[in-house]
């Protein structure tokens, strides 16, 4: 899915994952466990789209994410084209 917007609070925060990318390029990728009132989902911060000082129950605006599953979990993630914000 494509184009998800979401509303959440921060109930968790793992240590950022190292990935390399195809390229070579290595990155620190940040994931956050949130909530809303439907429940909870990993949330993948990809892209330097990383907001400083994060901490457990802010709350988030994500904009134009997109749900992925990875090992039969669904993840919404941040990429190039996402927005996310303190609220």
């Amino acid at each position: 899915m494509n184009h998800a917007n979401i509303e959440v609070e921060i109930v968790e925060i793992s240590e950022p994952k190292k990935i390399t990318m195809g390229t070579g390029i290595k990155r620190d990728v940040p994931e956050l466990k949130v909530k809303d009132k439907t429940g909870t989902i990993p949330l993948v911060i990809w892209d330097d789209k990383i907001v400083q000082n994060l901490k457990i129950g802010d709350n988030l605006q994500v904009r134009n994410g997109f749900v992925t599953s990875y090992r039969g979990e669904w993840r919404n993630n941040i990429g190039k084209y996402g927005e996310i914000k303190r609220t």
